[in-house]
């Protein structure tokens, strides 16, 4: 006989009864459920039953992500190196590139056919002419940029036909980006930054097929950037739920192929004077990154203040570095598997979030949104 084959199960049913006796009288609702800014009921226990949901499976690897500001074409260079030599194996350059002969001393002795390299700044097409054969992304959101300024880069024809010619003419690299760190470090919910990111990713279907690129190939080139807060279990089952709809939407384009490139980066809405506890603000949030299935990810330096730059750089990549090689959570599959708390926040989220989706959608879609001022209004939902 096995070691629990001893013991009855208990149905779900059964620990409730026994928890409201043991309340001795108080209302279970009022004493053990607690209510998120999400709208979920969050229960005091949770097991496999009643729901069924829906299995993830994926390799539990990421990459390490380092951001290289732009300054001068040297220090970054120098920067980049230095965040390398320190276990990076992917950067982020932000900052404008001139010509080829600065993209040359940008990229000296990085080996780019193994380290990702991905670029931000406002001339993408720019940048996109400059580089030759890398793994990586341009980075620049045409339509979240559009969302945080309400104007376009050049105009919304223009913008888009541009993102076209730079998707039909890479192969390497990702040239679309939803950019939903937006919505985490400007206050709105998590349902709001799924929803919201994901109704952005549908409209660049809707421009993009229009433009005759083909849903399959729009896929293969998008990416996604999730903030990561310090509400563990829900970020957890933030990036899971994302997976689980953009699988769903996946369907709807025929698309067979579901891989979906997610890069996480630590929030800048809780960080704090004492920089030690911001130490560990980063560790649980890119626990919660990691655990959720995150592809690449940034975690941003506890202390910004320029004497001290270098080492808080290095405790940034030195927590992950102990995430994969003490902690070894690069080893493991789907390591959230099993936990019915999250699967349960996960079922909910999914719910919620394709909800607010249907919602934008018949309003007109994302960009529609933007300019009537629905996006920007539903922040005043969550303060």
């Amino acid at each position: 006989m096995g070691l629990f084959e001893a013991f009855d199960k208990i149905s779900h049913q059964g620990w409730l009864d026994k928890i409201t006796l043991d309340l001795k009288g108080k209302n279970f609702q009022e004493t053990l459920v607690w209510n998120s800014d999400e709208g979920i009921a969050v229960q005091p226990f949770y097991n496999s039953g009643p729901k069924n949901y829906t299995p993830l499976k994926k390799i539990n690897a990421w990459k390490i992500r380092e951001t290289i500001t732009i300054q001068s074409i040297k220090d970054a260079n120098f920067k980049a190196l230095l965040a390398l030599k320190g276990g990076a194996n992917s950067l982020l350059f932000v900052g404008s590139i001139k010509d080829q002969n600065e993209m040359d001393i940008l990229l000296k002795n990085i080996q780019t056919e193994i380290i990702e390299i991905h670029y931000y700044n406002s001339s993408p097409i720019h940048t996109c002419q400059l580089i030759t054969m890398q793994r990586g992304s341009i980075s620049y959101d045409y339509l979240g940029e559009h969302l945080i300024s309400e104007e376009w880069n050049d105009t919304k024809e223009k913008d888009i036909e541009e993102l076209a010619k730079i998707t039909n003419s890479t192969t390497n690299i990702k040239t679309i980006t939803v950019n939903g760190n937006f919505y985490t470090n400007n206050g709105y919910s998590i349902i709001q930054e799924i929803a919201f990111s994901l109704t952005q990713a549908v409209e660049y279907f809707s421009l993009l097929t229009d433009k005759g690129i083909e849903a399959k190939k729009i896929a293969s080139k998008i990416q996604f950037t999730f903030g990561i807060g310090t509400n563990y279990f829900f970020e957890i089952a933030k990036i899971r739920a994302i997976r689980v709809l953009w699988d769903f939407i996946l369907d709807q384009y025929n698309v067979s192929d579901k891989g979906m490139v997610i890069h996480s980066e630590t929030s800048t809405t809780e960080t704090g004077e004492d920089k030690n506890y911001n130490i560990l603000r980063n560790t649980t949030k890119a626990m919660s990154a990691i655990i959720g299935g995150c592809d690449s990810l940034t975690v941003l330096p506890h202390d910004n203040s320029t004497l001290k730059i270098n080492f808080a750089n290095r405790i940034a990549r030195n927590i992950q570095h102990i995430l994969k090689e003490e902690a070894f959570f690069d080893k493991v599959n789907n390591p959230a598997d099993g936990a019915y708390y999250i699967e349960q926040l996960t079922d909910e989220m999914v719910n919620k979030a394709w909800k607010l989706l249907q919602e934008v959608e018949t309003q007109g879609g994302f960009i529609a949104c933007v300019e009537n001022n629905f996006i920007k209004k539903q922040i005043s939902k969550t303060s």
